[in-house]
């Protein structure tokens, strides 16, 4: 198992190295993304939702930095099989490595976003607050949700080439249906019930008591994330592991 965790070390920072060689900015494109976001968003709502929410500037940045990383790395495991064909192509190379090596090179990037939302906390604040350290929980939290629902994509991905456009239009669905730049308690009751269904509704809200209220978030949110992501990855990683023995013929 050791040697496993390594093999997905190592290729998630080869992966993470390689993504943006030879471009104009580089790396820094990793963070064009999210940064594009914000300032779209905050142009469009920072007048209205800024009398409505206080630290509008910050609690904007986390919803981004937190979905940015949920989209990516869902979206990384849907062609990871299809793009490492010479593996595939091996009979002894677990293959559930290349799922979890393409989420690594996405966290590698977002721990960078996390690194400047800090940067950023610290301007709009002016201290860190011992809180801060249930991030990295929460941080985990969040690779297992995307770890889930990723090796359902990446299955699905080998047999619906479409299936990346397709999941770019849910995430782009799903940035509306999270609270991301609006409250829920500006919702009526039944669109709360329904966006508290989300996963991602739980992990932002609990990053922003832990940075902007300086407080450990209430845990019966987390609690649903993970029971969520836990049936989820059963389901996912029993039928990645079901269908992986017949990738070979699809690459």
């Amino acid at each position: 198992m050791k040697k496993y965790w390594i093999m997905i070390w190592e290729m998630g920072k080869a992966e993470f190295r390689m993504r943006d060689q030879g471009t104009l900015l580089g790396f820094l494109w990793t963070l064009l993304h999210p940064l594009v976001y914000y300032l779209v968003l905050y142009g469009l709502f920072s007048k209205w939702m800024g009398q409505r929410i206080s630290d509008f500037p910050l609690y904007l940045i986390i919803g981004i930095v937190q979905w940015n990383f949920f989209a990516s790395g869902t979206s990384a495991a849907i062609t990871t099989i299809m793009s490492h064909g010479s593996y595939i192509k091996s009979i002894n190379f677990p293959k559930s490595v290349l799922v979890f090596s393409s989420i690594v090179a996405v966290l590698l990037s977002h721990l960078l976003e996390l690194i400047i939302l800090i940067v950023f906390w610290l301007i709009v604040k002016g201290h860190i607050g011992i809180a801060v350290v249930g991030l990295i929980p929460l941080l985990l939290l969040n690779v297992y949700l995307v770890s889930a629902i990723g090796f359902i994509l990446a299955t699905v991905g080998v047999y619906f080439l479409d299936m990346a456009r397709i999941w770019g239009i849910f995430t782009s669905i799903g940035l509306f249906l999270t609270p991301i730049f609006y409250s829920l308690d500006m919702l009526s009751r039944d669109k709360q019930l329904l966006i508290n269904m989300n996963p991602m509704t739980h992990i932002i809200t609990a990053s922003r008591i832990i940075l902007i209220e300086n407080k450990m978030p209430p845990l019966q949110g987390l609690i649903y994330v993970f029971i969520v992501s836990t049936v989820v990855l059963a389901i996912g990683y029993n039928i990645f592991k079901s269908k992986e023995g017949n990738f070979i013929e699809k690459i």
